[in-house]
């Protein structure tokens, strides 16, 4: 993942709602130099850091991945996103819960 293009997309969110990074760190419980670095592209969130920043954000999660998706694997995105928002908070951690652990799997690779 082009973790500059992400930021960047983040950045541009953030100041068009008119929030400081330190409202959005707030916001998310995040700290602020972590959120900066997520920011200028130096770090890569978690997939429930990702989702909790495009909550606070309002913004929809395929706008935050433009430049970086294909369009095919964004709509895919965002479909997959939509079903995971519409489950129930139990089941919504569990699935969360399983596509991070995955993803740290394939890191290992």
């Amino acid at each position: 993942m082009d973790s500059k293009i992400l930021g960047a997309n983040i950045r541009k969110y953030r100041t068009g709602k008119g929030l400081t990074q330190e409202a959005v760190s707030e916001l998310t419980g995040l700290s602020v130099n972590y959120y900066r670095q997520i920011e200028l592209g130096n770090k890569t969130p978690q997939l429930k850091t990702f989702i909790t920043i495009a909550e606070v954000l309002e913004a929809p999660a395929d706008k935050l991945l433009e430049g970086i998706l294909k369009i095919e694997d964004a709509e895919h995105t965002k479909d997959l996103l939509s079903s995971i928002n519409e489950l129930p908070a139990t089941k919504r951690k569990l699935v969360l819960a399983q596509i991070e652990s995955l993803l740290n799997s394939l890191e290992t690779l």
